[in-house]
């Protein structure tokens, strides 16, 4: 723009030479003042370019700093959806794996479920088949009893079973129930707990047995059946133990006695190597009294066979 000018400038005052031989003074004067102002527009109009070039390259500056972040932005934006986009896939795996597992675990919770269920089933029909067998036992015995006019002894015979002869003269009056009748309900139990602790289990059983008898309600009745089962395992008797114990936790649920009498019944069940209901015995002691010193025992019994 600066080169048209000069070159206009140039030009004009070739003109105004060439004029001044043929114009007059007031002419050239006229021309001349024209010529400045034209002078004077065409500075104005090159400074209004030129601040017009330096806004334009500010502008421009401007516009490339700008482009210059956003292409940052962009990038850091792209880097973070990528990431977020890694994230969400790693989620979506481990949400996959957790599904597996909770159908793994509900697949094993309900077979579980399902095995406990028939060994429980298999429990009590074995249990009705020994109580059916015991009933039996009892009615044969009372029989013999009855024909043979006589009644068992309390006492252990390890050397052979006791003879018995027939009873000729007329059987005195058995006076021993008498005089535990006349005994209160806590000595009644009392001397039952004695005969156990002196190892004379028979006694002992009879005793307890005695003492449901005359006192059926009490408040030491689950006691009675559990040291009934007590003796029943000390002698070898393990189906009978472990229907005694039965009998506590059916008969007396909220008793104090059920800790001890599912934790005795089940190692009962190891003694006759039947280990499956062992083990679920052990589970329903931990499951239903998880704070007792039973139920620890329980739960070492249970991991020394994992």
């Amino acid at each position: 723009m600066a080169n048209i000018v000069i070159k206009l400038f140039i030009f004009l005052s070739v003109f105004i030479f060439f004029l001044t031989s043929c114009a007059s003074q007031k002419d050239i004067i006229y021309l001349n003042n024209q010529v400045n102002a034209l002078y004077r527009q065409s500075k104005k109009f090159e400074e209004k370019i030129k601040a017009h070039e330096s806004v334009q390259k500010e502008t421009v500056k401007s516009l490339n700093e700008d482009k210059r972040r956003l292409n940052k932005d962009q990038e850091s934006i792209r880097l973070h959806l990528a990431q977020v986009e890694a994230d969400l896939l790693e989620i979506k795996d481990k949400i996959q794996e957790l599904t597996g597992k909770v159908e793994e675990n509900s697949h094993l919770l309900k077979g579980a479920t399902e095995e406990d269920t028939t060994n429980v089933d298999a429990m009590v029909s074995k249990m009705k088949g020994l109580s059916s067998m015991l009933d039996e036992l009892k009615t044969r015995i009372e029989k013999v009893e009855s024909l043979l006019r006589f009644k068992p002894s309390v006492t252990t015979n390890t050397t052979g079973p006791e003879k018995v002869l027939p009873v000729q003269e007329t059987p005195k009056k058995d006076t021993s129930t008498l005089k535990e009748k006349k005994l209160t309900e806590s000595e009644t139990y009392d001397r039952a707990l004695g005969l156990y602790r002196d190892d004379r289990y028979e006694e002992a059983k009879a005793g307890f047995k005695n003492f449901l008898t005359l006192y059926p309600t009490s408040d030491l009745a689950d006691n009675a059946h559990f040291w009934i089962g007590e003796c029943y395992r000390v002698l070898a008797k393990y189906e009978e133990a472990i229907l005694a114990y039965q009998k506590v936790i059916n008969g007396y649920p909220k008793g104090n006695k059920v800790p001890s009498a599912m934790l005795q019944q089940a190692l009962t069940f190891e003694k006759i190597s039947d280990t499956t209901t062992a083990n679920l015995v052990f589970k329903k002691l931990v499951k239903n009294f998880p704070k007792t010193k039973e139920a620890e025992i329980a739960r070492k019994r249970l991991k020394q066979k994992k």
